[in-house]
Protein backbone atom coordinates (compact mmCIF):
# COMPACT_ATOMS: atom_id res chain seq x y z
CA UNK A 1 0.00 0.00 0.00
CA UNK A 2 1.84 3.67 -1.02
CA UNK A 3 1.92 6.27 1.89
CA UNK A 4 -1.10 8.21 0.37
CA UNK A 5 -3.62 5.76 1.52
CA UNK A 6 -2.16 4.36 4.25
CA UNK A 7 -3.43 5.39 7.74
CA UNK A 8 -1.79 5.34 10.37
CA UNK A 9 -2.03 1.42 13.33
CA UNK A 10 -1.93 3.70 16.42
CA UNK A 11 -4.52 6.80 15.66
CA UNK A 12 -5.88 6.03 12.11
CA UNK A 13 -4.57 9.38 10.92
CA UNK A 14 -3.82 9.92 7.76
CA UNK A 15 -2.12 12.88 7.49
CA UNK A 16 1.87 12.33 7.64
CA UNK A 17 4.80 14.03 7.90
CA UNK A 18 7.62 13.09 5.04
CA UNK A 19 11.56 13.02 6.66
CA UNK A 20 13.39 13.16 2.92
CA UNK A 21 16.76 13.04 4.77
CA UNK A 22 16.07 10.24 6.77
CA UNK A 23 13.36 8.55 4.45
CA UNK A 24 10.78 8.45 7.46
CA UNK A 25 6.87 8.63 7.06
CA UNK A 26 5.65 10.21 10.51
CA UNK A 27 1.85 10.68 11.76
CA UNK A 28 1.42 14.09 12.31
CA UNK A 29 -1.06 13.47 15.20
CA UNK A 30 0.56 10.72 17.22
CA UNK A 31 4.12 10.92 16.14
CA UNK A 32 4.24 7.30 15.29
CA UNK A 33 7.34 6.32 12.72
CA UNK A 34 5.19 4.79 9.73
CA UNK A 35 8.00 3.68 7.21
CA UNK A 36 11.34 4.26 7.65
CA UNK A 37 12.41 2.94 4.24
CA UNK A 38 11.37 5.63 1.64
CA UNK A 39 13.50 6.59 -1.12
CA UNK A 40 13.72 9.43 -2.54
CA UNK A 41 13.90 9.81 -6.23
CA UNK A 42 14.85 13.61 -6.34
CA UNK A 43 18.13 15.27 -7.20
CA UNK A 44 21.23 13.62 -5.88
CA UNK A 45 22.69 17.13 -4.81
CA UNK A 46 21.35 19.97 -2.68
CA UNK A 47 22.37 23.76 -2.86
CA UNK A 48 20.78 27.26 -3.90
CA UNK A 49 20.44 27.69 -7.49
CA UNK A 50 19.33 31.27 -7.41
CA UNK A 51 22.78 31.83 -5.62
CA UNK A 52 24.78 29.91 -8.08
CA UNK A 53 25.81 27.51 -4.88
CA UNK A 54 25.92 23.35 -6.13
CA UNK A 55 27.24 20.75 -3.94
CA UNK A 56 27.15 18.37 -7.08
CA UNK A 57 28.35 15.12 -6.44
CA UNK A 58 29.59 15.02 -10.42
CA UNK A 59 32.97 14.09 -10.66
CA UNK A 60 35.58 15.30 -8.54
CA UNK A 61 36.34 18.92 -7.50
CA UNK A 62 38.82 20.94 -10.12
CA UNK A 63 42.55 21.23 -8.72
CA UNK A 64 44.09 23.75 -10.19
CA UNK A 65 47.41 21.83 -9.64
CA UNK A 66 46.41 19.23 -12.49
CA UNK A 67 47.27 19.81 -15.94
CA UNK A 68 44.54 17.89 -17.46
CA UNK A 69 41.54 18.66 -15.50
CA UNK A 70 39.09 19.27 -18.43
CA UNK A 71 40.72 17.58 -20.88
CA UNK A 72 39.01 17.24 -24.53
CA UNK A 73 38.67 14.20 -26.35
CA UNK A 74 37.04 14.15 -29.76
CA UNK A 75 35.81 10.75 -30.56
CA UNK A 76 37.53 7.04 -30.48
CA UNK A 77 38.14 4.52 -32.96
CA UNK A 78 34.72 2.78 -32.35
CA UNK A 79 32.70 6.15 -33.05
CA UNK A 80 34.73 7.01 -36.09
CA UNK A 81 34.10 3.10 -37.34
CA UNK A 82 30.85 4.04 -37.96
CA UNK A 83 31.45 7.31 -39.98
CA UNK A 84 31.78 7.34 -43.66
CA UNK A 85 34.90 8.22 -45.52
CA UNK A 86 35.23 11.58 -46.00
CA UNK A 87 33.88 12.38 -42.35
CA UNK A 88 36.28 10.21 -40.93
CA UNK A 89 39.31 11.89 -42.65
CA UNK A 90 37.37 15.03 -41.48
CA UNK A 91 37.08 14.33 -37.66
CA UNK A 92 40.86 12.91 -37.84
CA UNK A 93 42.17 15.94 -39.05
CA UNK A 94 40.29 18.36 -36.18
CA UNK A 95 41.43 15.25 -33.42
CA UNK A 96 44.98 15.53 -34.42
CA UNK A 97 44.90 19.70 -34.51
CA UNK A 98 43.05 19.92 -30.87
CA UNK A 99 45.55 17.54 -29.58
CA UNK A 100 48.50 19.93 -31.20
CA UNK A 101 46.77 22.82 -29.81
CA UNK A 102 46.19 21.17 -25.94
CA UNK A 103 49.25 19.30 -25.52
CA UNK A 104 51.42 22.49 -25.97
CA UNK A 105 49.84 24.28 -22.90
CA UNK A 106 49.39 20.81 -21.01
CA UNK A 107 53.09 19.84 -21.69
CA UNK A 108 53.92 23.54 -19.93
CA UNK A 109 51.45 23.45 -17.05
CA UNK A 110 52.80 19.81 -16.44
CA UNK A 111 56.70 21.17 -15.81
CA UNK A 112 55.68 24.54 -14.22
CA UNK A 113 53.41 22.43 -12.07
CA UNK A 114 55.86 19.86 -10.78
CA UNK A 115 58.34 22.81 -10.57
CA UNK A 116 56.00 24.63 -7.61
CA UNK A 117 55.72 21.45 -5.92
CA UNK A 118 59.27 21.03 -5.38
CA UNK A 119 59.55 24.88 -4.26
CA UNK A 120 56.47 24.43 -2.16
CA UNK A 121 58.04 21.65 -0.45
CA UNK A 122 61.22 23.53 -0.18
CA UNK A 123 59.28 26.45 1.39
CA UNK A 124 57.19 24.56 3.53
CA UNK A 125 53.66 26.74 2.39
CA UNK A 126 50.57 25.01 3.07
CA UNK A 127 48.32 23.25 0.45
CA UNK A 128 45.64 26.12 -0.33
CA UNK A 129 49.17 28.56 -1.05
CA UNK A 130 50.41 25.60 -3.82
CA UNK A 131 47.02 25.58 -4.94
CA UNK A 132 46.55 29.42 -5.21
CA UNK A 133 49.41 29.42 -7.17
CA UNK A 134 48.48 26.90 -9.91
CA UNK A 135 45.47 28.44 -10.16
CA UNK A 136 47.61 32.40 -10.97
CA UNK A 137 50.19 30.57 -13.04
CA UNK A 138 47.14 28.52 -15.42
CA UNK A 139 45.49 32.60 -15.63
CA UNK A 140 48.78 33.36 -16.55
CA UNK A 141 49.50 30.56 -19.06
CA UNK A 142 46.07 30.08 -20.80
CA UNK A 143 46.34 33.98 -21.50
CA UNK A 144 49.96 33.16 -23.61
CA UNK A 145 51.54 35.53 -20.62
CA UNK A 146 54.34 32.40 -20.65
CA UNK A 147 55.17 32.40 -24.23
CA UNK A 148 58.49 33.77 -24.93
CA UNK A 149 58.95 33.77 -21.11
CA UNK A 150 60.77 31.51 -18.96
CA UNK A 151 58.38 29.11 -16.87
CA UNK A 152 60.58 29.15 -13.39
CA UNK A 153 60.11 33.02 -13.17
CA UNK A 154 56.65 32.83 -13.37
CA UNK A 155 55.69 29.96 -10.92
CA UNK A 156 58.23 31.81 -8.40
CA UNK A 157 56.33 35.30 -9.33
CA UNK A 158 52.74 33.39 -8.56
CA UNK A 159 54.51 31.39 -5.20
CA UNK A 160 55.31 35.09 -4.04
CA UNK A 161 51.61 36.43 -4.68
CA UNK A 162 49.96 33.38 -3.41
CA UNK A 163 51.94 33.95 -0.20
CA UNK A 164 51.34 37.54 0.29
CA UNK A 165 47.63 36.81 -0.35
CA UNK A 166 47.77 34.29 2.22
CA UNK A 167 49.66 36.30 4.48
CA UNK A 168 52.26 33.89 4.95
CA UNK A 169 55.62 35.76 5.57
CA UNK A 170 57.96 34.63 2.76
CA UNK A 171 60.47 37.37 1.09
CA UNK A 172 60.77 37.89 -1.89
CA UNK A 173 64.62 36.97 -1.48
CA UNK A 174 63.26 33.44 -0.06
CA UNK A 175 61.53 32.77 -3.08
CA UNK A 176 64.27 33.62 -5.50
CA UNK A 177 66.55 31.25 -3.77
CA UNK A 178 64.13 28.43 -3.54
CA UNK A 179 63.65 28.76 -7.20
CA UNK A 180 66.94 29.31 -7.64
CA UNK A 181 66.42 32.71 -10.08
CA UNK A 182 67.62 36.32 -9.95
CA UNK A 183 65.44 38.71 -7.90
CA UNK A 184 65.70 41.10 -10.41
CA UNK A 185 64.37 38.63 -12.96
CA UNK A 186 61.36 37.92 -10.21
CA UNK A 187 60.55 41.55 -9.30
CA UNK A 188 60.11 41.65 -13.17
CA UNK A 189 57.89 38.49 -13.40
CA UNK A 190 55.88 39.28 -10.22
CA UNK A 191 54.59 43.19 -11.58
CA UNK A 192 53.72 41.32 -14.96
CA UNK A 193 51.37 39.31 -12.92
CA UNK A 194 49.93 41.77 -10.58
CA UNK A 195 49.75 44.41 -13.98
CA UNK A 196 48.07 41.82 -16.62
CA UNK A 197 45.98 39.50 -14.36
CA UNK A 198 44.69 42.60 -12.27
CA UNK A 199 45.61 41.20 -8.76
CA UNK A 200 46.38 43.05 -5.91
CA UNK A 201 48.05 42.56 -2.81
CA UNK A 202 48.43 44.17 0.45
CA UNK A 203 51.73 45.47 2.01
CA UNK A 204 53.29 43.29 4.08
CA UNK A 205 52.95 43.77 8.08
CA UNK A 206 56.34 43.65 10.33
CA UNK A 207 54.07 41.60 12.86
CA UNK A 208 54.42 38.16 10.73
CA UNK A 209 58.11 38.60 10.49
CA UNK A 210 58.70 39.56 13.61
CA UNK A 211 57.23 36.55 15.27
CA UNK A 212 58.66 34.33 12.94
CA UNK A 213 62.63 35.77 13.61
CA UNK A 214 61.53 35.87 17.65
CA UNK A 215 60.83 32.27 17.50
CA UNK A 216 63.69 31.04 15.27
CA UNK A 217 66.10 32.99 17.62
CA UNK A 218 64.28 31.68 20.70
CA UNK A 219 63.72 35.05 21.64
CA UNK A 220 61.80 35.61 24.76
CA UNK A 221 57.86 36.52 25.06
CA UNK A 222 58.73 39.58 27.00
CA UNK A 223 60.68 40.82 24.55
CA UNK A 224 58.43 39.52 21.28
CA UNK A 225 55.86 42.16 23.32
CA UNK A 226 58.00 44.67 23.86
CA UNK A 227 58.87 44.74 19.88
CA UNK A 228 55.41 44.73 18.90
CA UNK A 229 54.87 47.69 20.93
CA UNK A 230 57.68 49.40 19.13
CA UNK A 231 56.09 48.50 15.56
CA UNK A 232 52.89 49.81 16.37
CA UNK A 233 54.34 53.15 18.04
CA UNK A 234 56.99 53.65 14.71
CA UNK A 235 53.75 53.25 12.45
CA UNK A 236 51.64 55.86 13.85
CA UNK A 237 54.68 58.00 13.07
CA UNK A 238 54.21 57.90 9.66
CA UNK A 239 57.40 56.87 8.75
CA UNK A 240 56.99 53.19 8.19
CA UNK A 241 55.70 54.17 3.95
CA UNK A 242 59.00 52.49 1.59
CA UNK A 243 60.13 50.89 5.06
CA UNK A 244 61.57 46.79 4.31
CA UNK A 245 59.05 45.16 6.39
CA UNK A 246 61.56 42.50 7.69
CA UNK A 247 64.39 44.98 8.75
CA UNK A 248 61.47 46.80 11.09
CA UNK A 249 60.97 43.36 12.74
CA UNK A 250 64.40 42.64 13.09
CA UNK A 251 65.19 46.55 14.59
CA UNK A 252 61.97 46.01 16.35
CA UNK A 253 63.18 42.82 18.11
CA UNK A 254 67.11 44.27 18.53
CA UNK A 255 65.57 47.10 20.72
CA UNK A 256 63.43 45.25 22.68
CA UNK A 257 66.27 43.10 23.38
CA UNK A 258 68.30 46.03 24.79
CA UNK A 259 65.07 47.16 26.66
CA UNK A 260 64.57 43.70 27.88
CA UNK A 261 68.30 43.31 28.51
CA UNK A 262 68.28 39.58 26.86
CA UNK A 263 71.53 38.77 24.78
CA UNK A 264 70.91 38.84 21.45
CA UNK A 265 73.62 40.18 19.19
CA UNK A 266 73.50 42.10 15.93
CA UNK A 267 74.86 39.46 13.98
CA UNK A 268 71.90 36.99 14.97
CA UNK A 269 69.54 39.26 14.14
CA UNK A 270 70.80 40.06 10.98
CA UNK A 271 71.02 36.66 9.12
CA UNK A 272 67.70 36.05 10.86
CA UNK A 273 66.55 38.20 8.63
CA UNK A 274 68.61 38.18 5.62
CA UNK A 275 70.00 41.87 5.72
CA UNK A 276 72.93 43.20 7.13
CA UNK A 277 74.35 44.84 10.09
CA UNK A 278 74.92 47.91 8.76
CA UNK A 279 71.30 47.74 7.71
CA UNK A 280 70.59 47.26 11.19
CA UNK A 281 72.10 49.84 12.75
CA UNK A 282 70.94 52.11 10.24
CA UNK A 283 67.04 51.40 10.37
CA UNK A 284 67.65 51.45 14.33
CA UNK A 285 69.18 54.93 14.50
CA UNK A 286 65.90 56.05 12.77
CA UNK A 287 63.33 54.00 14.74
CA UNK A 288 64.84 55.46 18.03
CA UNK A 289 65.00 58.74 16.62
CA UNK A 290 61.45 58.54 15.50
CA UNK A 291 59.86 57.47 18.88
CA UNK A 292 62.21 59.44 21.10
CA UNK A 293 64.17 56.58 22.81
CA UNK A 294 67.73 57.14 24.55
CA UNK A 295 69.42 54.31 25.14
CA UNK A 296 72.63 53.99 27.94
CA UNK A 297 75.88 54.62 25.97
CA UNK A 298 77.50 52.28 24.84
CA UNK A 299 74.14 49.83 24.38
CA UNK A 300 73.19 50.99 20.79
Amino acid sequence: MSIQTEKCPECGCGDFFINKRRGEAICKQCSYVVDDSLVDFGRDWSGDEESGESNSRAGAPFDPRIANNLITEIGNNSDFSKLDKNTKYLMNRIKKKNRWTSSSLEANLNYAFGHLKTVSSHLHVTDGVEKEAAGIYRAAAERGLTKARASDSLVAAALFIACKLFVLPKTMREVSEACKIDLKTLGKAYKLLLRELKLKTMPTNPMDYLVRYANNLGIANKTQVTASKLIKQYQTTGRISGKNPTSLAAVALYIASLQTKEKITQKRISEAAGITETTLRNRCTEMLDALKIKLPKGRK
